[in-house]
């Protein structure tokens, strides 16, 4: 409320509706998604992180987000990107993307430095195609790492079902030690906080009852997995800790790969053949680098992004995306109390008018699902 009241103060003397603030915001966020706010540098060297969300009904919502090409030191901030394309999609295919992004290139003036994005292979093949360096982002690439190493070993395969089976705990006075649910969607992004919660309960065993450690005996039985799994968390948290403040560089490159031989290549063998994929993962993309260049591999904020948007969207999936998704754009610029003091909302509005939103909205997004099921289920009645 603090926010909203600083941003529309002074606009008018009433209360606005929902509505009316939902017209501005999107006004506002189309005008950013224009340029009103900065004068374009011709020439401007950049860089394009980009991503396609989730799917809502059917639809992706292709999202490029442009950043300095070169790394400002710590982990990229709102403040530090802006929006230069979103489009609404089905089935997203390598030209699409493709196509997208030499749109982007052509209104920039230039190609960026380099691009930044997920493992995903439509993603990698039309950068590729564009002839773009192309950084895969560490934390995705890690977890591919982590999946190839140990989605088929037998005894991580054991560990994990039976973690599943002790999900049954839910309703059972032993709930509050129930494992953390395993997320289906990049599971081997977030399969250490199975690793933290089998720590903890391998560290407190002389907390746990007689029936509770009977209970939970397969943690236990996997201890060695367990600790294993330990290192190798450890390892990805500083790595990725260097490469997201610092940005990657020959320096932290070399730091790296200096800490893998230190403290994986000493370990078994599942570790071992970890550690082979993220030494070659280092030396590929230092290979991007020239000189003295500290560039960003991540693509964190365009999953920060997505994550906050999709927090205020409908709950009712059927509408697909909205053109609420130029809240994007206006979150961006009014991330601190002093973005909004200074924000500049009466020339925004001014410059934007509910004709360019419907037109924007008939470009970049596709129909809204629920009036064809309203059109549908009304014929019943």
């Amino acid at each position: 409320m603090q926010l909203a009241g600083l941003l529309w103060n002074g606009i008018t003397d009433d209360i606005p509706s929902h509505v009316t603030v939902l017209d501005w915001v999107e006004k506002c966020g189309l005008s950013i998604t224009k340029g009103c706010m900065k004068k374009k540098t011709a020439e401007e060297a950049y860089s394009i992180i980009y991503d396609n969300s989730i799917t809502v009904c059917g639809q992706d919502l292709h999202l490029e987000l442009k950043a300095s090409s070169e790394h400002p030191g710590h982990s990229l901030k709102h403040a530090d990107v802006s929006v230069l394309r979103m489009k609404a999609g089905k089935g997203w295919n390598t030209e699409m993307i493709k196509g997208q992004l030499d749109l982007t290139i052509k209104e920039e003036g230039r190609k960026p430095d380099y691009v930044v994005s997920d493992n995903g292979l439509i993603m990698c093949n039309a950068s590729d195609a564009l002839g773009l360096k192309h950084h895969k982002d560490i934390s995705h690439s890690f977890g591919v790492f982590l999946e190839n190493v140990y989605s088929r070993d037998p005894e991580f395969a054991d560990f994990i079902g039976k973690k599943g089976y002790a999900r049954k705990f839910s309703h059972t006075p032993m709930a509050c030690l129930m494992p953390p649910r395993r997320r289906e969607y990049a599971r081997f992004m977030n399969v250490f906080d199975t690793v933290h919660w089998a720590k903890a309960i391998l560290e407190n065993d002389r907390l746990l009852s007689s029936r509770e450690r009977y209970m939970l005996s397969f943690v236990r039985g996997h201890a060695s997995l367990v600790e294993e799994l330990d290192d190798v968390m450890q390892a990805y948290e500083y790595m990725e800790q260097l490469c997201k403040q610092e940005g990657l560089s020959h320096r932290t490159a070399s730091e790296c790969r200096r800490y893998i031989n230190q403290n994986l290549m000493t370990k078994g063998d599942r570790v071992r053949r970890l550690a082979y994929m993220l030494i070659t993962y280092f030396n590929r993309e230092e290979a991007l680098l020239n000189g003295d260049e500290v560039h960003n591999i991540t693509s964190d904020i365009i999953e920060s992004m997505f994550g906050c948007f999709k927090a205020r969207m409908s709950p009712n999936k059927n509408n697909g995306y909205t053109p609420l998704v130029l809240l994007i754009p206006l979150s961006l610029k009014v991330s601190t109390i002093e973005d909004c003091r200074n924000f500049n909302v009466r020339g925004l509005l001014r410059k934007t008018t509910i004709t360019d939103i419907k037109k924007w909205r008939s470009d970049n997004l596709l129909p809204n699902p629920s009036f064809k099921r309203m059109n549908v289920v009304k014929k019943v009645a």
